[in-house]
């Protein structure tokens, strides 16, 4: 249709005719805009100006004014910053191992020392089975002293609770009973402050092949040493022994 036609120089002078339904189709044939003033040419070269090599990543350098962040090469991750930046992964990764100890015969203690005091976030993962169900005792640095107080949330048949204040140790409950039991340990320390207490949050479980007693237990607590970092990790029983091929690693952050 011509604009002369209708007595009218521009598009903005042309009624529509709603009976027709003209609203409900879309105008497809008014091609390529033509000036470099239109917006779309104009945001077509904002955006070409900006890509220059295949891989790029548009960010907002300030409000309303587009940057990119060219790639690279490696195993690399995005780091949150202004402007953002690519960065190398740790080597191992971001948890690094910090000490592994597997028993090759029946011992009553497992553990790790000398771990650096670098790591603001320790994860420890325990794995074993022997024979009689008896208390595990954990001890950080294999300190002896009331330096303990935490909580522990059992979920088994029942719910309990119970809180200890200036403890020894963290005892660590077994089901009791004879049989075959497996046990099985993780979660983190944190001790970002050398010069504060250390947090400790664990999963305990246990299963007894006896008395079929299965039992899963949260600790939480804090160890209230404020003049050096863990670089030791003890567990140890009174009596019986954890069976060979027992398992205690440690992971760390920094």
């Amino acid at each position: 249709m011509s604009l002369l036609t209708k007595g009218v120089s521009k598009l903005s002078g042309l009624e529509v005719d709603v009976d027709k339904d003209w609203l409900g189709h879309l105008i497809k044939n008014l091609g390529d805009p033509l000036e470099d003033g239109d917006a779309l040419r104009k945001q077509d070269a904002v955006l070409k100006s900006l890509f220059t090599q295949a891989g790029q990543i548009i960010y907002a350098s300030a409000p309303g004014t587009p940057a990119a962040l060219a790639p690279d090469t490696g195993d690399k991750f995005l780091k949150a910053g202004m402007p953002p930046s690519w960065a190398a992964i740790p080597a191992g990764g971001f948890w690094e191992k910090v000490a592994e100890v597997i028993l090759t015969s029946n011992q009553n203690t497992i553990e790790v020392t000398g771990l650096s005091s670098a790591y603001e976030v320790l994860w420890v993962v325990l794995m074993s089975s022997w024979t009689h169900g008896t208390d595990v005792i954990l001890r950080f640095n294999n300190d002896s002293g009331p330096n303990y107080d935490y909580s522990r949330y059992l979920f088994s048949s029942v719910y309990g609770l119970s809180a200890y204040d200036n403890a020894s140790q963290i005892t660590l409950a077994g089901p009791g009973g004879e049989g075959l039991v497996f046990y099985q340990l993780h979660g983190f320390i944190f001790q970002r402050l050398w010069n504060w207490r250390k947090t400790f949050a664990f999963t305990w479980y246990h299963s007894n092949s006896a008395n079929g007693s299965n039992s899963f237990h949260i600790y939480q607590g804090y160890w209230n040493n404020t003049t050096s970092k863990i670089t030791g990790i003890r567990f140890y029983v009174s009596a019986n022994y954890f069976d060979a091929q027992a398992r205690l690693v440690v992971l760390g952050a920094k």
